[in-house]
């Protein structure tokens, strides 16, 4: 698991786990960057809870892993931008929390 607090500040991780079971990120007037694109999720399947407040998140993973986003953004943004690959996910991750004034992005 990955925990992660920005508070006025920034904070980089990489994680290549070949068992990633998932973690919380929380960033407040500051920045956190996960990387997990030489991640593997346990069981197929990881949970990520985010909280961005006047802050954001950023949250890499590899192209052919399936997202699903159960947040709740307030006059904020929690958003997928990777491009469609065509290839059937081989993994799932689950991105849950709130985005409040801030932003949470899910990039490869």
């Amino acid at each position: 698991t990955v925990h992660m607090t920005a508070i006025l500040g920034g904070m980089t991780r990489r994680c290549a786990s070949r068992a990633f079971a998932g973690g919380d990120l929380t960033a407040v007037m500051g920045g956190c960057e996960l990387d997990l694109r030489q991640a593997e999720p346990a069981g197929g399947r990881a949970e990520i809870t985010v909280f961005a407040m006047w802050g954001g998140i950023e949250i890499r993973v590899p192209p052919e892993w399936a997202v699903v986003i159960e947040g709740t953004p307030i006059m904020g943004a929690i958003e997928d931008t990777r491009r469609p690959t065509g290839v059937p996910p081989r993994a799932t991750l689950v991105v849950r929390g709130a985005a409040v004034m801030g932003g949470v992005e899910i990039k490869s």
